[in-house]
């Protein structure tokens, strides 16, 4: 019964043929292929022309691996063993290994194509790698070179602001400051864009004052909206949270971006922000916001791909007005604080944002107060002395006004990283102002080389004037014993704050 199974089912790899001294077929089973007996097994196949010479040693055994052989069209890789003996009766065993090595060669070809699938992709990582360390670099110079004119230019506007003007001076001065702060939007939409990409946008959550927050905003774009002949509306529901913990500077900066963009594409009729509340629990506060405009609108088609970035709809319908960052960062942020966004509608009659954002709740009313008059100007009994480490001509006229404006402070000015150590030496400083970087210096370089003087000036205060600030970049300034940082473009109320801190 076995051997029937056998017969059916068992496959013959092999081949066994016998040849004499000189190669001629004595006997063979033609399990693999068919060859003659008497004929020269020379005569069947290249390969075989060995047998002449090896043929000639005697009691030796020869083995060849994968032997490409063909009969017929047939295609055979075997393994070969050749046994030579001296009574002209010599030994030839083929094996067909043909299935097994083609499928050992997928398998090879397999591995490599993985192997170089690897190596592409590792050159693709290291080509994308190379690509943003290019766009960061570019987007950090690109910044640098900017914040130090824009916070001249918005220091010496708001100095002019309470300056004896006229109407239209006024009027072209509201102007200058208004450009200013949508420049200094488009900066900070550009880094955050980078920041988003690269993981480095966090939410830094903070006890704040909501209605304060909100009528801030309210007075700010009321004049933006009126100073465009729009009406601006607003709705602040009783029974909103006074105080919330959150992160504030991301709630206005959703809010804002919003109400841009919606008196950015409105050219008749009204703004209108509504604020209410859904619901109080567990400690938390959700509260719903809606931006509302009589502008152009948003074709149904095209309401999905207007938090893309640098999106542009039509340009006949829009006036050539691009979306750019700001509506791709708003979502991007609304999402982070768990958050979700809708938008409805319809050409020609307007578009209504909304959201809804939970905030926990807090009493801490003293700390607030506490935290607000911690940056009120102490009473000082003495004028302090600052040393500004600054090479850009721009920001040292900017920080002189400002500074000596308030009548608390003498300045001296240095515009080279190595005048450092020396005028700390020579002259009386209670204080140090330090750009980020002055030509081949960085400021952690040059605030390590005060730190390694004498025991007196490891306490000396250090602030950065950044370009950078980003989670990491705070840090290696704390590493460096640098006390604190404020990053341009900033304004007079953010550098004295700063000052007037470190000055207690």
């Amino acid at each position: 019964m076995l051997e029937a199974y056998k017969k059916k089912y068992h496959q013959n790899n092999f081949q066994y043929i016998l040849v004499d001294n000189f190669g001629a077929v004595l006997e063979t089973d033609n399990n693999l292929f068919t060859v003659q007996p008497k004929s020269l097994l020379q005569d069947c196949h290249p390969f075989f022309e060995i047998l002449t010479d090896l043929l000639q040693v005697n009691d030796e055994t020869f083995e060849f691996s994968c032997i490409n052989l063909e009969f017929n069209n047939k295609i055979l890789i075997a393994d070969i063993i050749i046994i030579s003996q001296n009574k002209n009766e010599n030994l030839i065993i083929l094996e067909d290994l043909t299935k097994h090595y083609n499928n050992y060669q997928l398998t090879a070809q397999t591995r490599n194509e993985s192997i170089i699938n690897s190596q592409v992709l590792e050159l693709k990582n290291e080509y994308l790698l190379e690509k943003e360390t290019f766009k960061n670099n570019f987007i950090a110079n690109f910044s640098h070179q900017l914040r130090n004119p824009i916070t001249a230019s918005i220091i010496f506007s708001d100095l002019l602001i309470n300056s004896n003007l006229n109407a239209d001076q006024k009027n072209y001065l509201d102007i200058i400051q208004s450009a200013n702060k949508d420049l200094k939007t488009r900066i900070e939409d550009i880094l955050d864009i980078s920041k988003i990409e690269s993981g480095k946008l966090s939410l830094n959550d903070k006890v704040f004052d909501f209605g304060k927050l909100l009528n801030d905003i309210i007075t700010g774009y009321k004049i933006l909206a009126n100073n465009k002949g729009l009406e601006f509306n607003f709705n602040l529901q009783e029974g909103l949270p006074e105080y919330v913990k959150a992160d504030q500077y991301r709630l206005k900066q959703i809010i804002a971006n919003l109400l841009t963009n919606a008196i950015n594409n409105t050219h008749t009729g009204s703004i209108t922000l509504n604020v209410s509340l859904n619901y109080v629990r567990a400690k938390k506060a959700n509260i719903h916001f809606e931006i509302m405009d009589t502008g152009i609108g948003i074709e149904a088609s095209k309401i999905d791909t207007i938090f893309e970035r640098f999106t542009k709809l039509d340009a006949a319908a829009r006036n050539d007005k691009r979306i750019g960052l700001g509506l791709s960062i708003v979502k991007y942020l609304i999402s982070e604080m768990q958050g979700n966004i809708k938008v409805e509608s319809e050409i020609n009659k307007g578009s209504k944002f909304t959201f809804n954002l939970s905030f926990k709740l807090s009493n801490h009313r003293e700390s607030i107060k506490e935290e607000l008059l911690k940056y009120q100007v102490p009473k000082l009994n003495k004028k302090y002395h600052i040393l500004l480490v600054e090479d850009s001509e721009l920001i040292q006229l900017t920080i002189l006004k400002i500074l000596a404006a308030t009548g608390h402070f003498y300045i001296n000015i240095i515009s080279k990283g190595e005048e450092l150590v020396s005028n700390i030496i020579n002259k009386d400083v209670d204080l140090i102002l330090l750009a980020n970087t002055i030509q081949d210096f960085s400021a952690m370089d040059l605030a390590a080389s005060v730190r390694n003087l004498s025991r007196e000036y490891k306490k000396t205060p250090i602030i950065v004037l950044s370009t950078q600030a980003f989670k990491e970049d705070i840090k290696r300034f704390k590493q460096a014993k640098i006390n604190d940082v404020v990053t341009k473009p900033f304004d007079e109320t953010i550098l004295l704050e700063k000052i007037y801190k470190h000055m207690k």
